[in-house]
């Protein structure tokens, strides 16, 4: 029972993390950047896609430990089984997706905030208040150019964790 717990959460974790990251990339990032979609809007779609990498950042990796203590014990399995060498895949993917996502949102904050800490940032995160009370705030376009290489890389990696969620779902051979 508690190692279906763990897919649920898993599986509706990572769909609601990667579908976010998909829109955001196909649904505000041109809008933004064209200048048709307002700098608030597009700061708060970024900030929420940041809370759900965050929040999905506890989740994946608690679920997912334990479904590896589960079904590849001894650990030696997911270096010389294709289940493990997909299992470890999707950890890389998952790690520098979340780094890309972190990355391309501070990089937006700091075009608002050039002083702003690490500290301070994982604290507050792109709330849409950081806009308020700070002259010369730069347009939608300019914080959807500092974003987008970051969001375009995290939305092709979330496709590849896709693919591979499919693959060990469809039953890659051991």
């Amino acid at each position: 029972m508690l190692l279906t717990t763990a897919f649920v959460f898993h599986v509706v974790s990572g769909a609601l993390w990667t579908g976010a990251t998909l829109y955001v990339v196909y649904a505000t990032l041109p809008r933004a950047a064209d200048g048709t979609l307002g700098r608030a809007a597009f700061v708060d779609a970024a900030h929420r896609l940041l809370m759900v990498t965050r929040w999905t950042g506890v989740v994946l990796p608690v679920t997912g430990a334990y479904m590896i203590w589960r079904l590849y014990t001894p650990l030696g399995t997911l270096a010389t089984t294709g289940r493990g060498w997909a299992v470890l895949a999707m950890l890389s993917l998952w790690g520098a997706m979340n780094g890309l996502v972190e990355l391309g949102v501070l990089r937006m904050r700091r075009e608002v905030d050039p002083d702003l800490g690490w500290g301070r940032y994982m604290a507050e995160g792109f709330p849409v208040d950081a806009l308020a009370g700070v002259g010369g705030v730069p347009g939608s376009a300019r914080l959807a150019s500092v974003a987008r290489p970051y969001l375009l890389a995290s939305a092709g990696l979330a496709v590849l964790l896709l693919v591979d969620a499919a693959l060990l779902a469809g039953g890659i051979p051991g």
